[in-house]
């Protein structure tokens, strides 16, 4: 399970539903979700204060552990990535860069770009709550993504976060490398574990190979994605619920799953390269402990340690859905 929101994140996200009966709440998220399953952008679904609040309280936690993991995936695979600089694009609240922040407390630049100004006011809220040093001076530009990319500088860390789903489908193969363009080191896309959000990866994960990008992960190979047509690459983040969580989402379960996919390009190629990655969930039984990888020849295996080689069990039981395997 991911580590929940920090206190001060959870605080001040629950701040902005302070005098909102958690009815409304749990309304506004609900037509939120209904918003965004119907294919419409964040401009569209939040347009008023409990909408903000109601995306903080429902959507924040899940969104911060998947771009978390994401995060620390890539630094896996890229131990020297120590980035002191961050553009977070079409960045809402402030979500990638304070998961960003976590991980790299020394973060010092931060330009934060979205076209929403409600969305804005709350980074800027969070940010000043985080209590992290580096939020103290970040930079928010209110902007679209097309005339922000020509007037910003270059960054060690780019992130886009549940953004390419907002997108006209059409403008992601050209605007792809001029996202990269920006990254001095590292740029990740994060989406959501569907099959669009897959779909769309896809296309940035083309049209970069086509740049000669060096992909970093989580694929463990630049071949054509060996997943069939009823398959899409995409992880699991549980992250636990807060009784203020529960309530909007009108859910009784204390933890959630988030689906989540992303794609993370260099300009050099990653400093460690796995031999796989497990891109199914454990199935564990009583004869023997098995998954799926993507191998490093571009194609999908049935791995299985079975019970017996003890040794070999213990090490595949240590793994998880999403993990990469990096040979000794």
């Amino acid at each position: 399970m991911s580590l929940p929101l920090p206190a001060a994140l959870r605080e001040a996200c629950e701040a902005f539903a302070r005098g909102l009966p958690a009815g409304e709440i749990a309304m506004h998220a609900a037509a939120m979700s209904e918003s965004y399953r119907a294919g419409r952008t964040s401009h569209d679904a939040v347009k008023t204060r409990a909408d903000v609040a109601a995306y903080l309280i429902a959507r924040l936690p899940a969104t911060y552990a998947a771009v978390g993991a994401a995060l620390r995936a890539t630094s896996e695979l890229v131990p020297s990535l120590a980035p002191t600089s961050l553009i977070d694009l079409c960045a809402g609240p402030g979500t990638a860069s304070l998961a960003a922040l976590a991980c790299w407390p020394q973060l010092s630049a931060l330009t934060l770009v979205d076209a929403s100004p409600l969305l804005l006011e709350a980074a800027r809220r969070l940010l000043d709550a985080s209590e992290l040093e580096g939020a103290d001076a970040a930079r928010l530009v209110h902007s679209s993504l097309e005339t922000a990319l020509d007037r910003l500088p270059k960054a060690e860390l780019v992130l886009m976060s549940y953004a390419l789903v907002e997108l006209d489908e059409r403008e992601i193969a050209a605007l792809a490398p001029r996202i990269l363009a920006l990254a001095d080191g590292v740029a990740m896309f994060v989406e959501p574990g569907t099959p669009e959000g897959f779909r769309r990866l896809l296309t940035v994960r083309a049209a970069l190979l086509a740049e000669g990008a060096a992909l970093v992960a989580p694929c463990p190979h630049a071949l054509p994605c060996p997943m069939s047509a009823t398959q899409w690459c995409h992880f699991v983040e549980r992250l636990p619920r807060t009784r203020t969580h529960r309530l909007a989402k009108d859910a009784e379960l204390a933890f959630e799953d988030e689906a989540y996919a992303y794609l993370a390009f260099a300009r050099r190629p990653a400093e460690i390269v796995p031999e796989a990655r497990i891109v199914s969930r454990m199935r564990v039984t009583k004869v023997a402990a098995s998954c799926q990888l993507c191998m490093r020849d571009g194609t999908l295996a049935d791995h299985a340690a079975p019970r017996r080689d003890r040794a070999a069990y213990a090490r595949l039981r240590r793994l998880d859905w999403g993990d990469a395997l990096i040979g000794e």
